[in-house]
Order: structure tokens, then C-alpha cells, then sequence
């Protein structure tokens, strides 16, 4: 499997590839007052109101430092969300240092043995060189309240 690598803070994440529709150099957002802090804002991706989360901010309640390698991954939500239509709704999220993709056997993946409530979206880990990739599940990113506040209900009139 190709693996788009992270960081979040000292450590290295990965999300499979196939997952991303695009890396995108990060935009000015529009802030969503009482939202969440791990929840950057939303901004226009190709003609799309699309929500950003700063995956830093999410796991160590530390924000994504401004570094020339920061960037926002664009997902497609219909690869999350089974309800959401291909091309119509993008979740992009905000990380550090994505300079590189890994061909990783997905034998090399095993689990943590750890399921950590407050972090769901943790995924598989496997040994790269002298360091530990540990995959997210962008899915798991969710939450069914994140999901209410980005991605209301439109209501008809």
C-alpha cells in the first residue's frame, strides 16, 4: 500500500493514499466561532465549503506549526461517510511535514494492541527503518457530534 506520511509532533503518521484526493498548501479559513479548537475553520477547495481539521491540534492540543512542509490533505468524503455522494463534500486535514509517500507492505501493519476512547482514529502501526508509522483512519475522525457541526442538516423552507 502507498502511504502519504505525517508528523504530529515527533512522531510519524501515515493515511493510505488512496485516501487523498489532493495536497493542497494551506488557505486563509474562515473561523467557525464555538467550534471545537482542533477544528481549523472552513475555506473554498475547488468551488466547495470544505471544514479543516489540525490534526496536531486533535492529538496533542498543540497547533500545526507554520512550516513550508505544512499542508492540508483533502479526503472525499464519500470515502468516510457512506451517505455522502463522490466529489460533493471534502474534509481537509492539517499536518505537519508531508514530504513524502512510503510503499508499506500491508502484512508490515499490525495492531497497537491499544484502543484508546478519546482517539479512535488511531490505526495500525509497523516499523519503518528506526522509527514507528502508525496509520490514521480518517473515518474515525468523525465523530458523530464533529460531523453535526461541520456538516449540518440543511433544514427546507
Amino acid at each position: 500500500m502507498l502511504v502519504l506520511t505525517f508528523r504530529i509532533g515527533e512522531y510519524v503518521y501515515g493515511l493510505e493514499a488512496a485516501m487523498v484526493v489532493e495536497v493542497v498548501p494551506p488557505a486563509i479559513y474562515k473561523e467557525l466561532p464555538r467550534s471545537p479548537q482542533y477544528v481549523k475553520g472552513i475555506f473554498d477547495y475547488r468551488g466547495t465549503v470544505t471544514p479543516v481539521v489540525d490534526l496536531s491540534m486533535l492529538a496533542t492540543d498543540t497547533p500545526c506549526k507554520p512550516l513550508m512542509s505544512t499542508r492540508i490533505i483533502i479526503v472525499d468524503l464519500a470515502d468516510l461517510d457512506m451517505s455522502a455522494k463522490r466529489g460533493e463534500k471534502f474534509l481537509g486535514l492539517l499536518a505537519e511535514n508531508i514530504t513524502e509517500t512510503l510503499k508499506v507492505d500491508d502484512r508490515d501493519f499490525e495492531t497497537s494492541g491499544l484502543e484508546i476512547p478519546d482517539a479512535p482514529w488511531l490505526g495500525r502501526v509497523a516499523r519503518i527503518g528506526e522509527c514507528m508509522l502508525q496509520l490514521i483512519k480518517p473515518q474515525k475522525l468523525l465523530t458523530e457530534e464533529l460531523h453535526m457541526v461541520l456538516f449540518p442538516v440543511e433544514q427546507q423552507e
